[in-house]
């Protein structure tokens, strides 16, 4: 199953639910009406329906909206098919369409994630098997059902199941994909700029002079140079994956259902095309699966081998780092002692000393604790665990950062929820992903050019410990939320791009996630399991 980042329910709300209805059901019939084109015969069904997409699409993204689904299958049959002179036979068939297209919802999303993402081949092999078989299931229902009532076909009945299965399954794998794209983020940014490039452009030209070369001419030959369209559809799928499937094959569906409309052709001939369209679709899809996998391994490659290049300098750093840290807390407690016992120093001077170095001494060991660990941690992935306070942790993060904040007029506030029970954690461990978020909050709180303000919060959600670090700055765009986490090139001056890499893995080390939320302002949140007694549910590594 695809890795998917939490995302946001839609609203719910009556005023919205209606207007989103109103709004599907217009498109739905608008699409029935562009595609209803040379119905066969009885049961008006045409060989390309991508509203059957358009209705599984809006299941997945809420599936108490079948309601919406049903009145357009009802207002598409009045409006565009023409009211049944049996009531209950039309009642009886949408309804029944409208349970498939629920079925094929849940199982898209119970085997591909919520929302779907076709990122795997894995995936693709499920995402055809599910609409194939959907499709088939809703030829079966819906001719059986206006059969049953006296509305069948005048030819066989198996003909009629066939070609409803053949236009649904075009429609929905060659629209829904176009969907799928548009509810992921990443995806959807990259199809805009896709929109954007000349490439694409070029690509448009191309598709549009092969379409003039296959059906710019009378007679049956056009026919033989249909294959010429798997071109830019493999170059598009080659160079933008997944986005330039759709995209080429979405364009390829539009001029060839004008083709098909323009010039005078033979019923049967265009369920031949569809079924080479939807051949065209699969294979650009295919390609573009493979392609997408592939640049994800690099990435992850890449990922790997940053990290692990970030163990190896840790631990050459402890290596380095130790004697001098040492040296320099032995000096500090020289110091300690030599103004405690100095008597040409005032009290308060003196005090103030023996303070100062008691500070060197605690930052020195705190910074060798902190170089050790991480060595550990990237050499075996070892976790120290010991019972801790998560308010005097989050108490330690927030007073590490104040005087920064202060300089830099930024106000900071905490939030931890009453008699928060100890958890088992790494607290040197976990203390470095709060200073990490703290301080990247500090930054983007600052580039926003006033004062602003961070909150801290924590409190116990679903048996989890739930921490937040929110700021007043900008916000993470939604392109980058899926690659935010990734090592790669830092927005800082001299920063190495795998501070937040490191975070998440040192979180789920711990068995916790780390994710940031879209929106106003930034806001990263990561949790830490807890169990029946409320403590943290992780063991030593």
């Amino acid at each position: 199953m695809s890795n998917m980042h939490p995302t946001a329910t839609p609203p719910a709300s009556l005023g919205f639910s209606w207007l989103v209805g109103l709004g599907y059901v217009l498109l739905f019939v608008l699409l029935d009406w562009a595609s209803y084109i040379r119905p066969f015969q009885g049961l008006n069904i045409t060989p390309w329906n991508p509203q059957a997409a358009l209705a599984v699409g809006l299941l997945l993204w809420n599936r108490r909206w079948i309601w919406m689904v049903w009145m357009g299958l009802l207002a598409a049959e009045v409006v565009v098919r023409g009211l049944p002179a049996d009531g209950l036979a039309l009642l009886t068939s949408t309804g029944a369409l409208c349970l498939v297209y629920a079925a094929m919802s849940q199982g898209l999303t119970t085997m591909l994630g919520r929302p779907p993402a076709l990122a795997t081949r894995r995936d693709l092999l499920w995402f055809t098997g599910i609409l194939v078989a959907g499709a088939l299931l809703n030829g079966v229902v819906y001719v059986t059902t206006l059969s049953a009532a006296g509305l069948g076909p005048t030819g066989p009945i198996y003909e009629a199941i066939m070609r409803f299965w053949i236009g649904d399954a075009v429609g929905l794998v060659v629209v829904l994909p176009m969907l799928l794209v548009l509810m992921n983020p990443s995806r959807r940014a990259a199809l805009v700029a896709s929109l954007k490039s000349p490439r694409w452009w070029g690509v448009t030209v191309l598709l549009c002079l092969l379409l003039w070369i296959g059906f710019g001419r009378s007679g049956p030959e056009h026919y033989r140079y249909f294959y010429l369209l798997f071109l830019p559809v493999v170059w598009m799928s080659a160079q933008l994956g997944v986005v330039g499937a759709v995209l080429a094959s979405g364009l390829t569906q539009i001029g060839l259902i004008i083709a098909v409309q323009s010039l005078p052709h033979q019923d049967l001939a265009v369920f031949e095309l569809q079924v080479l369209m939807a051949a065209v679709s699969m294979t650009g899809l295919l390609l573009g699966v493979v392609v997408d996998e592939r640049a994800r391994a690099a990435v992850e490659l890449q990922s790997s081998l940053r990290l692990a290049a970030a163990g190896q300098m840790t631990a050459s750093l402890a290596h380095e780092l130790s004697q001098p840290l040492t040296a320099l807390s032995n000096y500090a407690h020289a110091c300690q002692m030599l103004a405690a016992e100095s008597r040409g120093l005032r009290a308060e001077e003196r005090d103030r000393l023996v303070e100062v170095t008691r500070r060197m001494v605690e930052d020195a060991a705190r910074a060798g604790a902190v170089v050790k660990r991480l060595r550990d941690f990237f050499r075996t992935g070892s976790t120290h665990l010991e019972a801790v306070s998560p308010a005097a942790l989050l108490g330690e993060a927030i007073d590490a950062h104040t005087r920064r904040a202060d300089v830099l007029q930024i106000r900071m506030e905490s939030r931890i929820e009453e008699k928060l029970p100890a958890v088992w954690i790494d607290p040197i461990q976990i203390a470095v992903v709060l200073r990490n978020l703290i301080a990247n909050a500090i930054d983007s709180a600052s580039s926003a050019g006033r004062s602003g303000h961070i909150l801290v919060s924590a409190a116990i959600a679903d048996d989890e410990l739930r921490i937040e670090v929110q700021d007043s700055g900008p916000g993470v765009d939604t392109a980058r939320v899926q690659t935010l986490f990734e090592p790669g090139a830092s927005d800082k001056p001299g920063g190495m791009g795998i501070g937040l890499s490191i975070c998440r893995a040192i979180v789920e080390a711990h068995g916790g996630r780390l994710w940031v939320e879209t929106g106003s302002g930034g806001r990263f949140c990561f949790t830490l399991p807890m169990d029946k007694e409320g403590h943290s549910g992780v063991t030593n590594a």
